[in-house]
């Protein structure tokens, strides 16, 4: 099994799309802090959307983990299954005698661990570009926290938040993984994962409309059944003074993990599948 994801993950690195993606991570950073530098010109030191070096790693992170990660996923997802299908690398494997089951686990061990990659690598250029370009506060505020933190409680968010992004991640890789096995072509692959990630961004908002009839709980779980939206505000509603909707947000990506998951594991192992 080892030699088959060490097999997955060196042929992965031949790419030079893999090796693209991964040298436009410190690009994408200092745009982010070039973004946050202007908008630190019209926001209050007071207010934790001003950016310093204890907390631009989040801000800016949780502005890219619902747009370029998952655009990482959903590229990735197609290059990894769809494409060696198509172009006949699955077959060659295959003829190596590994099952349908150990080379599932590979790929999506291969894909869970490069976006690892991409997600420390980020938290590493974050904090690198946040020491040059941001100001040095002793204490600074966090998102519905009351109290401020020092760069060691600022840290520990960090990392909490991470964590968490990257489950949230996953979610949206099992879901990419169905879509990948599903689809008979990168273009296609690409293109319903496009539109599951636009769904999941409309969804929510066309719901907003019907907020009242609803109620506030109700639309709420509604709002954070969407992977991007769980990105974008569920993690910081889940690490606030007074956590909220913690069950249910990890309900809902433990429903994508194990449904999408198991969905594209069963089929991906019909050995008819690629026949």
């Amino acid at each position: 099994m080892m030699r088959l994801f060490i097999s997955e993950w060196q042929r992965l690195w031949k790419r030079k799309s893999t090796w693209l993606m991964f040298a436009a991570i410190p690009l994408i950073v200092y745009a982010a802090g070039s973004y946050f530098q202007k908008a630190n010109e019209q926001t209050s030191s007071a207010l934790p959307q001003y950016s310093v070096f204890g907390n631009f790693s989040i801000l800016s992170f949780e502005e890219m983990l619902m747009t370029v990660f998952n655009f990482m996923a959903i590229i990735l997802a197609a290059l990894i299954v769809t494409d060696e299908y198509r172009s006949g690398q699955l077959r060659m494997v295959m003829l190596r005698a590994y099952t349908f089951s150990k080379l599932f686990w590979a790929k999506g061990a291969v894909l869970t661990g490069l976006l690892f990659l991409f997600t420390c690598f980020y938290f590493v250029c974050s904090y690198v570009a946040g020491f040059f370009m941001f100001p040095h506060a002793e204490r600074f505020p966090l998102f519905y926290r009351s109290e401020m933190v020092d760069m060691w409680g600022g840290l520990v968010y960090n990392l909490a938040f991470y964590g968490l992004g990257f489950l949230s991640l996953l979610a949206f890789v099992c879901v990419m993984l169905l879509i990948s096995v599903a689809g008979h072509t990168t273009t296609t692959t690409i293109g319903v994962g496009l539109g599951f990630y636009l769904f999941s961004l409309m969804y929510p908002y066309v719901c907003s409309y019907f907020q009242p009839l609803f109620g506030n709980e109700v639309y709420m779980k509604i709002f954070f059944s969407s992977i991007p939206m769980i990105q974008w505000q569920g993690i910081v509603f889940m690490l606030a003074e007074q956590p909220r909707y913690v069950g249910w947000i990890v309900g809902v990506l433990c429903f994508y993990l194990l449904v999408f998951g198991g969905a594209a594991y069963v089929l991906f192992t019909r050995k008819d599948r690629w026949i």
